[in-house]
């Protein structure tokens, strides 16, 4: 699966008011600029509009349709995550920096100059409290890659950069006990019996990170299944990891909706839980959670997860 990973500086043009968590306001933004860029059919719903198949916002910002037969969720998430940065600042004079991580992922690698001009015209509207008194103004600085790079503000052109590609995580085949602690820095929001879980037991995250698998990989149209021999293996190995601490909490979070008119309750699990057993197996699909996030909402930056490793001789 193709990824990219940049990063956004925003130089603060005017003072900037924004709440706690900053990854709505930033998809509200992005995704209120890149309608006003592309629509040609402003003021209609996409759903009725007859351009929506071969328009570039609901394809970058909407929910798609799984693929035929596909095991993924029958509504794809946007093939975007946000990841605002992690503090407490909320109040920003004019010359501050800001800066948050987009990640791309399937066919979304191929629009980053879209998200570019988005977060463009978003700097001239403003964002945050006060954007009638002319609050919240921002230029965009730069956009890096690993710290490189890759945007010429001057002339306004893109600089060579590189798209990766994610592999299918692959069970490791040493089986070394030791211990893993998973960080949970936004919300983590799933449904387990058709309720949202407030626990997280291995075999529960990793049918997380299957299920986030699958659901990226049906962006590109291909349908992710593990033979019945490694899902075998995979729940085998599972089978011998426990939770050896759990500090998890449910912390609600609130927004409105300016697209549907409503206020969405999105709250979901935070803290840190750590299993102990032959964890290191599972060291590819650990990775992978950490770039692509988990659960519900990822295009919000909910989700979002690191991981500490410990060798049991350590």
């Amino acid at each position: 699966m193709r990824y990219l990973s940049t990063e956004f500086i925003f130089k603060m043009q005017s003072e900037g008011h924004f709440p706690l968590y900053k990854g709505s306001m930033l998809r509200g933004v992005l995704g209120n600029s890149l309608r006003h860029a592309v629509c040609m059919m402003q003021g209609r719903n996409c759903q009725n509009c007859m351009l929506e198949r071969t328009c570039i916002f609901p394809k970058l910002f909407t929910f798609a349709s799984a693929p035929e037969n596909s095991r993924a969720a029958p509504m794809l998430p946007p093939p975007f995550c946000i990841e605002p940065p992690q503090n407490n600042i909320c109040d920003l004079a004019q010359g501050d920096i800001f800066c948050f991580r987009l990640k791309l992922f399937s066919y979304a690698v191929e629009y980053l100059p879209y998200f570019i001009h988005a977060f463009k015209l978003a700097g001239q509207r403003g964002m945050g409290r006060g954007i009638a008194e002319g609050q919240g103004k921002f230029s965009l600085d730069d956009v890096r890659q690993d710290g490189v790079s890759i945007y010429d503000g001057i002339n306004e052109r893109l600089l060579p950069y590189q798209i990766q590609n994610l592999p299918v995580p692959r069970l490791a085949g040493f089986r070394a006990e030791g211990r893993l602690t998973f960080e949970l820095l936004t919300p983590l929001r799933f449904k387990q019996a058709n309720h949202l879980a407030a626990d997280l037991d291995f075999s529960l995250l990793l049918r997380l990170i299957l299920r986030r698998l699958g659901n990226l990989y049906a962006l590109d149209g291909k349908d992710f299944r593990l033979s019945p021999d490694d899902f075998s293996a995979l729940r085998e190995a599972a089978s011998g990891i426990c939770t050896a601490a759990s500090v998890l909490r449910w912390h609600d979070w609130r927004r409105y909706s300016g697209r549907q008119n409503t206020a969405m309750h999105l709250g979901g699990l935070v803290g840190r839980v750590s299993y102990a057993g032959p964890v290191a197996a599972f060291a590819e699909y650990v990775d992978f959670a950490a770039r692509v996030h988990l659960g519900k909402q990822t295009s919000f930056g909910l989700g979002a997860v690191t991981a500490t490793w410990e060798s049991s001789d350590a």
